[in-house]
């Protein structure tokens, strides 16, 4: 055994006192900051989860209330269409004015394409009548043929084969609206992968096409139910809510990733599902209407191969007990996330929001059900994971300097050790306390080490990454409240100018300096068209609008000739008044052009008809001032007349001409009388009279003169209410329109008149077989003194216009040349 010396002793006791405490340090040191890089990770991991969960929270309730308002916009469009005049043209104008942008993809997996499309929000609209008779169905754009309506009565004749939607309906009251849940036929596991392997790359499979049917009763004006009206909400619609969530580092995708567990879905407040990536667990029928069982614990392997296994989450508690506890929470109106795993083995936290609404069965919990975003946990990690390698990073530089330290501190002597292991001792005690205040969560904590060595370096940058982390959390509140602030303020200013642009009557089209199309408001899109692109040059949109096309290129070109003129522009046979406006955008006209037009025609033909009665008016008095003034003459000359023709000789030629000028004195009398009863006719004597005796009477009055010339006389008669009337008045104007149609059969022929009620009115209908009224004439029957007879005053049918008009009726003339021609009187119920 060799002697130890003093030196040695000495050396061995110098390297104990400055290598010891500097090994025990080093290894406290590694074990706290090892013990601080996992608080740090674990802590910002926790803090991320956090975070990212409120951020999938906040875009959950987003997305709910999009579905809502989206909802909400269907039962607006529902009461409006149930409170409009229901005919084709209303309807086909309805259908194509309600569309939304659909975002799909085609091509293959190697080469996928885009496409962005606006398809109607309604797969179709059908107007049914009070049996279940489909009446108008419009369908992919067209009115589907008559010999393919359906009666909806039946559920097995309706489009699932199983909808009771119309004895539903029938049930409501006034005003009141029903909304069924999803409907569509099935879609299997095989039918939408169509040997693809997963849906993401499915590109040739069948998509699934449901509906949810908004329906409102229809009312007579007695109150009885007259039918309903039916909209069909196209689910494209509805998946397009759901199906582009990119809960990941993108915003948005054309179609999400299942097997990555970032997706979104929507659930009804029955627990199915209604949109998902994987079609085959959205909730169907099969192809007789029977309804798909859901996905269970006992469905069949058979079942389960061939993805004949709609979802249903509360049936899905042995996959994840979440499922139930996420459509429970739903249907108490809560939000809120979980932890979960789906089918596919991704864990993923799962945001849930419910989405209120609570009309027709949706009333019972007041959802229409909940909307879900998940998002893989790992991916929440990143910076966590960042930090951690950070850390990782200054600790391999902590070691090789400690090494160095070591090396050094055997060459020096016992003091040296002693000094250094103390100099090196304390600030590591320091950090040590700085790291787990801030693992504790003490943020605002940082270590106060000064020296300038590797300890000092490494407090610096444990400080400095306290300092960034603190920085970084603040920026991102700061900048999610800014986000919140900006994106609330740009819907509320989008939707403000929007709601005013589609709400004013007068279309305004906005170009470009070089003439492209830049914006189009609703009422443009009537005039012009409903398909037309942004960047259009200004005339093709304005092709077929005589010279618009050209004021706007002056306009454009020479940046003047602003201001509103006058436009005439010709329809078929009828000519349209527009008010065209041209004003320059920026200064100018630099930034472009807005075009505006407004429909006068209405206005024009409402001052056309003023002038119409003005001239009528004049007429009338002129009429009966020269009436007045002609009758005391007319009357002298017809005494003086008849007293030459009783002195006359018997039989003299004096005497004949004498007898026809009393004629022609008579009829100028007659034509003064009528025009004295058309100018200043006598007030209408209403009073409650039954209108079938005062037709029989007039008939009776003409039927001799009638079977004198052969014509016969026919009178359908139906049973009618009483109501108030000048039963006079009534009986001069049907005579007027016998006495005309007889004289137009002189060879014989058929006179026919019915009377049936309608709703609020009374209809007569006097028609004949005579040669009819030429087209160019029929403007202007009405017209005082207006006639083709050759005999007569011309004012039969203009007094008969006024005793109708008098009334507050309608009278109406249809006619085919060669044919006959038809008389329709309308007279209220009511006065």
């Amino acid at each position: 055994m060799p002697r130890l010396t003093i030196f040695k002793k000495i050396l061995i006791i110098t390297l104990l006192l400055s290598l010891l405490p500097l090994l025990i340090s080093s290894a406290v040191l590694l074990i706290n900051l090892r013990t601080t890089n996992t608080h740090l990770s674990a802590e910002i991991a926790a803090t991320d989860d956090l975070q990212a969960s409120e951020t999938l929270q906040m875009r959950a309730r987003q997305v709910a209330q999009d579905v809502a308002d989206f909802l909400h916009q269907s039962e607006s469009d529902l009461l409006f269409l149930s409170r409009s005049h229901l005919d084709q043209q209303s309807l086909l104008n309805f259908y194509e004015t309600r569309r939304a942008e659909v975002w799909q993809r085609n091509g293959s997996a190697s080469a996928t394409r885009e496409k962005r499309e606006l398809v109607p929000i309604y797969s179709s609209i059908a107007l049914i009548d009070r049996n279940g008779r489909e009446r108008v169905v419009i369908r992919a754009g067209r009115f589907v043929p008559e010999a393919q309506l359906r009666n909806v009565a039946d559920p097995r004749q309706t489009e699932y084969l199983s909808e009771d939607y119309f004895d539903r309906i029938r049930r409501l009251k006034r005003g009141a609206i029903y909304v069924s849940h999803l409907t569509g036929f099935h879609v299997s596991k095989q039918e939408q992968l169509a040997g693809a392997s997963d849906p993401e790359n499915a590109y040739d499979g069948t998509i699934y096409r449901g509906v949810i049917r908004f329906g409102s009763p229809l009312f007579d004006r007695r109150g009885a139910f007259a039918g309903m009206v039916v909209l069909s909400l196209d689910h494209r619609h509805l998946m397009e809510f759901t199906q582009h969530v990119d809960p990941g580092r993108g915003f948005s995708t054309i179609f999400p990733s299942y097997k990555s567990g970032n997706y979104a879905f929507l659930f009804d407040d029955e627990g199915w599902i209604i949109t998902h990536p994987k079609f085959w667990d959205i909730r169907g029928v099969d192809r007789n209407g029977v309804p798909v069982p859901p996905y269970t614990e006992h469905s069949s392997t058979v079942d389960i191969e061939t993805g004949r296994i709609p979802y249903n989450l509360d049936y899905a508690g042995f996959i994840h007990p979440s499922y139930p506890r996420v459509a429970d929470a739903v249907r108490h109106h809560r939000t809120g996330f979980v932890d979960i795993t789906n089918v596919g083995g991704a864990k993923k936290i799962m945001a849930y929001a419910p989405i209120n609404y609570d009309t027709g069965d949706y009333r019972k919990y007041g959802v229409f059900g909940g909307v879900t975003i998940g998002f893989q946990v790992d991916q929440f990690h990143d910076a966590a994971r960042r930090g951690s390698r950070v850390i990782d990073k200054q600790l391999g530089k902590h070691r090789t300097t400690s090494a160095i330290i070591i090396f050094l501190s055997a060459l020096l002597s016992g003091l040296s050790a002693w000094a250094l292991s103390r100099g090196i001792s304390r600030p590591l005690r320091q950090l040590t306390e700085g790291a787990h205040r801030l693992a504790a969560g003490d943020s605002h904590e940082r270590v106060s080490v000064t020296s300038n060595d590797e300890i000092g370096e490494l407090a610096q940058t444990f400080n400095m990454m306290a300092d960034e982390l603190e920085l970084r959390k603040e920026s991102l509140l700061a900048t999610l409240e800014e986000l919140r602030t900006s994106r609330q303020e740009i819907l509320d200013e989008r939707n403000f100018k929007t709601s005013i642009l589609e709400s004013i009557s007068s279309s305004i089209v906005t170009f470009s300096p070089d003439g492209g199309l830049t914006s189009i408001n609703r009422t443009g899109r009537n005039f012009f068209g409903a398909e037309i692109p942004l960047d259009t040059n200004f005339r093709a949109v304005f092709a077929g609008w005589g010279n618009l096309g050209d004021r706007v290129a002056h306009a454009l070109e020479t940046r003047s000739g602003y201001g509103r003129t006058p436009l005439m522009i010709e329809r078929g046979a009828e000519m349209m008044y527009f008010e065209l406006g041209l004003f320059p955008i920026g200064a100018d006209g630099t930034q472009g052009l807005t075009v505006t037009m407004r429909n006068e025609t209405e206005r024009e033909k409402l001052r056309e008809e003023m002038t119409r009665l003005d001239r009528l008016a004049s007429l009338g008095k002129l009429s009966a001032g020269i009436a007045h003034e002609v009758r005391n003459p007319l009357t002298g000359i017809l005494l003086l007349l008849d007293d030459l023709h009783d002195r006359a000789v018997s039989g003299s030629p004096d005497q004949e001409l004498l007898k026809r000028a009393l004629a022609e004195i008579e009829r100028v009398e007659r034509l003064v009388n009528a025009l004295l009863n058309y100018s200043s006719p006598p007030r209408a004597e209403l009073r409650q009279a039954d209108l079938n005796l005062v037709l029989n009477d007039t008939l009776l009055l003409m039927r001799r003169q009638c079977e004198r010339q052969k014509v016969r006389l026919f009178f359908a008669e139906t049973p009618l209410p009483t109501f108030r009337f000048d039963p006079e008045k009534i009986k001069q104007a049907v005579m007027n329109i016998i006495r005309n149609a007889q004289e137009v059969l002189p060879n014989g022929g058929e006179i026919r008149m019915a009377a049936a009620a309608e709703e609020g009115c009374v209809r007569v209908e006097i028609t004949d077989n005579g040669p009819g009224i030429d087209a160019a004439d029929l403007p202007l029957i009405f017209e005082p003194f207006f006639t083709r007879k050759g005999v007569g005053t011309g004012l039969g049918l203009s007094i008969t216009q006024r005793i109708v008009e008098e009334h507050r009726g309608t009278i109406a003339v249809s006619s085919t040349p060669g044919e006959g021609t038809r008389f329709t009187i309308r007279l209220p119920l009511q006065e």
